[in-house]
């Protein structure tokens, strides 16, 4: 991180020309479109959805980090020690257009989590990834809280990755009752905040024949967080937040991108012939005791980016998983290996009863 920091200061430097009046002038202009979004804040809803039937009991979901489509087998990534800013444009185009494929096959699912997605950036070409994909799930409503908004991110200096705007995204058969954009503690202060993320969890509540909710909810937590400090301080909200809808007797279903293995990995269990790395420190104990958390241990969902993927060099891990409430049954979970093909990333498909 610090050295990150030292990188934009540098930066800064060059592209005021070595004015330090520029430099002043360019930060001011930086802090004063600065993103600040509130801790909580209602999402619109937007596209068709039928409303929750209130007997169902049976769910099925959908999670997948699509790497905002910029991230597929050929690429590497210079953040991450590889050489690469962002894949050229047709290789953009072959590796979003395997995404969209993919969820359009998938247009059956009750509740598509995605992360890294799109909506105005010089790295996925302009495209607007999160209408072009509700085009695609046009049953289903669209849910979209952004967790990165930067004017512009001056590194790498030959090349900078430039404007940004991306979040998570929920797409949804079911209308919900209430959506919500719940923002993790912002730990970074100013001037490293201007280019970091703005990490959030997004939280959707659909009402029930018996009274009670099923909440579900899409996270996205830190990385480049060797000591796990970020992690460990999101997971202590998502905790309380998860909790207190439990004791009221709600079901409560969370996944995503934990950016951290599944409790109790087993790197022994990935059956698909790929080097498999262990995220430290481990999720602790104390995060959600008794709560069942659900992945697909035989096949990996994360791969490093330092290199073009190459099944049996490139390390790769288990990430992307679900964990649910205790009054909430697994009926079935599998991860699709793709081979990383358009996303640094694999998706995970569970089904589920409500008990």
């Amino acid at each position: 991180m610090h050295r990150m920091f030292e990188i934009f200061i540098r930066a800064l430097i060059i592209i005021s020309g070595l004015s330090i009046s520029g430099i002043g002038l360019f930060a001011l202009y930086l802090t004063c479109m600065e993103y600040k979004p509130q801790p909580a804040e209602q999402l619109p809803i937007i596209g068709k959805s039928t409303e929750m039937p209130l007997y169902q009991k049976e769910f099925t979901f959908f999670t997948w980090n699509i790497g905002y489509g910029g991230l597929g087998s050929a690429m590497d990534f210079f953040y991450e020690g590889g050489k690469r800013v962002r894949p050229e444009k047709k290789e953009f185009e072959s590796y979003f257009n395997g995404i969209v494929h993919q969820l359009k096959e998938s247009d059956s699912i009750d509740f598509v989590f995605l992360q890294e997605v799109d909506i105005l950036a010089k790295r996925s070409y302009h495209v607007n990834e999160v209408t072009v994909i509700a085009d695609t799930l046009k049953n289903h409503c669209c849910l979209f809280g952004k967790n990165y908004d930067s004017r512009f991110i001056p590194i790498p200096l030959t090349d900078p990755i430039g404007r940004v705007i991306a979040g998570l995204a929920v797409y949804s058969r079911y209308r919900p009752e209430n959506a919500q954009r719940i923002g993790y503690k912002i730990t970074f202060p100013w001037p490293k905040r201007l280019f970091f993320l703005k990490r959030c969890f997004l939280v959707l509540h659909y009402k029930l024949d018996d009274g009670k909710s099923l909440v579900i909810i899409n996270t996205h937590n830190s990385t480049f967080d060797k000591e796990g400090i970020l992690r460990k301080s999101e997971r202590v909200l998502l905790q309380h937040y998860m909790m207190t809808e439990y004791e009221k007797g709600n079901y409560v279903i969370a996944g995503g991108d934990w950016n951290n293995n599944p409790r109790d990995f087993i790197p022994s269990s990935v059956l698909t012939g790929d080097q498999v790395k262990v995220i430290d420190p481990p999720i602790e104990s104390t995060f959600l005791p008794g709560w069942p958390f659900i992945s697909d241990p035989a096949i990996p969902t994360n791969r490093d980016v330092d290199t073009p993927y190459q099944q049996g060099d490139t390390k790769t891990t288990v990430i992307d998983f679900f964990v649910v409430s205790p009054n909430v049954e697994l009926l079935y979970v599998k991860a699709r290996n793709n081979h990383f093909a358009y996303t640094d990333h694999n998706p995970v498909i569970m089904k589920i009863r409500l008990k």
